[in-house]
């Protein structure tokens, strides 16, 4: 599981290390792409391959659909860690989401977010100001409609 918030400073080429609790979740390899809230997506191999096989089953003939294909795979990249278990986020990818220095790596369970950490707090501030919106009948309803599952 890729859980938790993570710092990392990038050099001047945009490459950063990838901090070691991660590492063996990403070693065999990782896609990254635009994420859909100014942010970045790095996948593992594995997770990507779903993601990509369920835009993949999408029409071509609808509008938002082809969007989203764009989104994803036009930008998208193959990384893998060196030696010192170090990737470089491409210049494009890095203007698209604001990273400078600096990138917030933030785990969404099978996927990481990178973003940048002024659209990082931000994101934040909204999460806190969100919360209460969250009544156990909301949840219970996301969740169910996501997999099955209630609380």
């Amino acid at each position: 599981m890729l859980l938790g918030t993570w710092y990392a400073a990038l050099d001047n080429s945009g490459r950063f290390t990838i901090p070691v609790p991660l590492r063996p979740l990403l070693q065999a390899g990782m896609i990254i792409t635009r994420g859909f809230d100014r942010c970045l997506q790095l996948c593992p191999e594995p997770f990507w391959r779903g993601l990509a096989q369920r835009v993949n089953s999408l029409t071509l003939s609808g509008a938002d659909e082809r969007w989203v294909r764009r989104l994803l795979f036009a930008e998208a990249s193959v990384l893998r860690m060196d030696d010192q278990a170090t990737i470089t986020l491409n210049e494009a990818l890095r203007i698209y989401a604001g990273i400078d220095h600096q990138a917030v790596l933030v785990g969404m369970d099978q996927y990481l977010e990178v973003w940048s950490p002024e659209r990082w707090q931000e994101c934040q501030a909204t999460l806190v100001a969100a919360a209460g919106r969250w009544t156990r009948r909301d949840w219970d309803m996301a969740v169910s409609l996501r997999d099955g599952f209630s609380l």
